[in-house]
């Protein structure tokens, strides 16, 4: 009988014998194969092919991708290259994945192998001429069934070197390994890669990036290329981390430029080593939020948060820049270290967080018929805006809860009484806090960090990277929103009030003004009204300085506002000339010498391998804390801390809660509001000749107050209807300035004229206050050099400007078209322009 050597040597040099001999002797088959010889499958017609093919690796791709379509995998047995030594030729041998035969003898492996001395072999050599290669079938036969199908077979699913490195870029930028299997099937339809190859290759691939170092030796050398600055301490006797705290440069220049106000808070399930992180961000003046710094520590207790804002406080320049307010929420332990480390500094409490934890004691307590006015009450306490207000809603509270003294109780002692100053508006409306009541920021900064982590079981190398990459997005964020206030201005601040503030202030900073000019409706110049808050929380004008800046027909000045929001750069210096001589090592290391001559060896390797921890922090000696045991089913003992601390009670009373969604406007609604406004411009229309209405596109009422005339003007100028009180200020300048010739046009009537443009109070006017024409309309053309077209039931004017005339380029913008409608009401006018009149 031949032997397995001489059948293959047959199978190099001659054509395959037929499949009958092969089963009657068992050539290249165990007994067992023998016995199962009629699964012997013959795929020699599918693997022979003329094609000449140009080099070897177009050989090796054909094979595979004709044995993947027939359900073999072909893999290389020999191959060779004709390197000039004797008896070297080109050549390629392949043949099935389960050709030969799994090499160990061991009966009690429990591993298995695919293994069965498959004999199917192609031989693949170049041509005599050398123009390119030939591939031929020496056995085309298979002793066991083909695949019937590729997918999440180990082999095919290897991933090539271009699809690794797409894996490592995507694993990079934080990319789920179900979305990169996805990209590599798109980018390859042909990829039977199985998601743990992803995992595999990912894993892989983060273990070349720490090399030989230890998870703090491989953190620190990433804080180091980033330039962080950051701070360790170990535990007492011991190598192991015990606190860590770290933070960007650049965000070191936004604290000291946006340095009011600070909002911290600890978040958990951020690391394999449950440590719980404290987060400290701040605001900019485009009221964005930004990261101070990060500390993982290792116990929630004062001396821990000491450490923490003590790294902090050295992070100003200078004590004058020192955060005048810090929000947190009732944590003891930090509110004990925040009055240790920050003695000047304002403490205010999570407004937020105490009214849940007042409503879930509401429901423990209070009948739920009762609740909703409790809880009304409640707040009317807490945005009380006077000490008699407070006092008044204090006893109300007291009398409606007489019944229920447990909650009342509770109310008083753990709220008001210790911490009333803290998050009543009575008190908080004092100091310049910008809006910041509640630590919902530092939350939404926790929301953030921890979508970018994607998991809660990292190690600190990976948390540092999601905070890197955080912190790169939100400073570009940051400086789009600086480019775009000094860049643009918004249509709705494009009046003349608001013009020395363009491109000064933030956005956000116009639109709290904003909001205070509607105010100004209610509150006028009334400053008991008006309360004058914002100017003491946010540095801007309060709704009552606005009113008599209004009334004498100025813009609001630049001077008014604090500097906070006038800060669009975060190119903050934070060197100066006298800090330059601290640069000045000299005494320090002619020391460092010294000491190194007056000690002995041991003492001297000590202390260099202490200075080389500081220049080289990847040779650092700390080790990352032991990973907690999780237990399952064991009793939890509760720890004892220094100092209490009340966790989210409303949380567990709350849970099954959402809060209510704002109800959009249904749509039968607003097509109820466009009819009635499309109804009131026909009633509007009719009101002018009929031979006038074709031309008139559209009509735009605005507010009758008396102003409504010019408040028309105003907004047909491109301003705002609230610039109607510039409007008259600018038509009483203009007559004052050339009276000789407003004198003829008025009939030596100027006096009375301009009386009826300067006003005494804000609200409705009188009659005698009314925009009158024909009197104003040349004032009006003149001034704003327009053509002024004025429509009415009876009379129809057209005034041109007295000393000039409007430009031909922009005649659409020079027609200003107002209407005299129900005989005492102005309204504006738009006319078609492309019609030939």
């Amino acid at each position: 009988m031949a032997t397995q050597k001489d059948f293959l040597c047959s199978c190099y040099e001659s054509s395959p014998p037929p499949l009958s001999s092969l089963v009657e002797n068992g050539i290249g088959m165990s007994r067992v194969e023998v016995s199962a010889s009629k699964n012997v499958i013959d795929t020699t017609e599918k693997c022979t092919t003329d094609q000449v093919f140009s080099s070897r690796e177009a050989v090796f791709e054909w094979a595979k991708a004709i044995g993947r379509q027939n359900g073999i995998l072909i893999v290389t047995i020999r191959s060779d290259k004709a390197n000039g030594i004797r008896g070297r030729k080109d050549k390629l041998i392949l043949g099935c994945e389960r050709g030969g035969r799994y090499k160990s003898e061991s009966k009690k492996s429990v591993t298995c192998s695919h293994k069965e001395n498959c004999p199917f072999t192609l031989r693949c050599v170049p041509l005599s001429g050398g123009e390119g290669w030939k591939i031929s079938v020496r056995c085309g036969t298979h002793n066991h069934e083909l695949l019937d199908t590729v997918t999440g077979h180990s082999y095919l699913g290897r991933l090539n070197e271009e699809e690794r490195k797409f894996v490592n870029d995507m694993t990079k930028y934080k990319l789920a390994p179900r979305f990169i299997l996805n990209a590599l099937k798109v980018r390859n339809e042909t990829n039977v890669t199985i998601p743990s190859q992803i995992y595999k290759a990912r894993s892989t691939y983060r273990s070349s990036l720490r090399g030989p170092y230890t998870e703090m030796q491989h953190l620190l050398k990433l804080i180091q290329q980033e330039n962080y600055v950051h701070w360790t301490r170990r535990r007492e006797n011991s190598d192991i981390l015990r606190d860590i705290f770290w933070t960007h440069p650049d965000c070191i220049k936004l604290l000291n430029t946006f340095h009011f106000v600070l909002i911290c808070d600890s978040t958990y399930k951020t690391n394999r080593y449950r440590l719980p992180l404290l987060e400290i961000v701040g605001v900019t003046s485009t009221s964005l939020t930004f990261s101070v710094g990060f500390a993982y520590l290792e116990k929630e207790r004062q001396d821990n948060f000491i450490w923490a804002f003590e790294k902090v406080r050295m992070l100003f320049k200078s004590e004058s820049l020192i955060s005048k307010v810090i929000v947190t929420d009732r944590d003891l332990a930090m509110m004990n270290a925040i009055s240790v480390v920050f003695p000047t500094s304002i403490h205010l409490l999570c407004r937020f967080h105490i009214e849940k934890n007042v409503g879930a004691r509401c429901k423990q307590y209070v009948k739920k018929d009762r609740q909703e006015e409790v809880m009304d009450l409640w707040k009317k306490i807490v945005y009380s805006t006077s000490v008699e207000e407070y006092d008044h809603h204090l006893q109300q509270f007291e009398i409606l809860c007489a019944d229920i003294i447990l909650f009342v109780d509770y109310v008083k002692d753990s709220w008001l009484t210790p911490y009333k100053e803290r998050f009543v508006n009575v008190w908080t409306n004092r100091v310049m806090h910008l809006g910041n009541t509640t630590s919902n920021r530092v939350e939404s900064a926790h929301w953030r960090l921890k979508n970018m982590l994607q998991t809660s079981f990292g190690d600190l190398c990976k948390s540092w990277d999601a905070v890197n990459m955080m912190l790169k997005n939100q400073i570009c964020i940051i400086q789009s929103s600086f480019q775009k206030t000094i860049k643009d201005v918004e249509h709705g601040y494009n009046s003349q009030f608001f013009q020395n503030l363009h491109h000064c202030v933030s956005r956000k900073c116009m639109k709290l003004i904003d909001n205070q000019l509607e105010r100004v409706k209610i509150v006028g110049t009334n400053k008991t009204e008006c309360g004058c808050s914002i100017r003491t929380t946010h540095g801007l004008p309060c709704a009552c300085e606005l009113a008599k800046l209004q009334i004498n027909g100025n813009a609001i000045p630049l001077d008014s506002i604090h500097d906070f929001w006038k800060q669009l750069s975060i190119a903050h210096e934070l060197e100066d000339e006298e800090s330059l001589s601290d640069y000045d090592f000299s005494e320090e290391l002619e020391a460092m010498k010294a000491y190194m001559k007056t000690h002995d060896i041991i003492s001297q390797r000590i202390f260099k391998a202490k200075v080389r921890e500081v220049v080289f922090p990847h040779t650092t000696s700390i080790l990352a804390p032991p990973e907690k045991v999780r237990t399952k089913g064991a009793g939890k003992k509760k720890k004892e801390f220094d100092t209490p601390r009340d966790p989210s009670y409303w949380e567990y009373v709350d849970a099954s809660q959402e809060s209510a969604k704002a109800r959009q406007p249904s749509q039968s609604s607003q097509r109820s509001a466009r009819q009635q406004s499309q109804s009131s411009q026909h009633s509007f229309k009719t009101q002018f000749p009929t031979y006038i209405r074709p031309y008139i596109e559209d009509i735009v009422d605005v507010v009758a107050d008396g102003n409504c005339g010019f408040r028309a003007i105003a907004a047909l100028l491109g301003w705002t209807e609230e610039s109607w009180a510039l409007v008259r200020s600018q038509l009483d300048k203009e007559i004052g300035l050339h009276k000789d010739v407003y004198s003829n046009v008025f009939d030596d009537n100027v006096e009375s004229v301009r009386n009826s443009l300067k006003i005494s109070k804000l609200g409705a006017q009188g009659k005698d206050k009314w925009m009158s024409l024909p009197d104003l309309g040349y004032v009006i053309a003149t001034l704003y050099n327009v053509i002024l077209v004025s429509l009415s039931r009876n009379l129809n004017m057209t005034f041109f400007p007295l000393n000039k005339s409007p430009s031909k380029e922009t005649f659409g913008q020079s027609l200003l078209a107002i209407g005299f409608v129900n005989e005492n009401h102005w309204v504006q006018v738009k006319l078609m322009l492309n019609v030939v009149y």
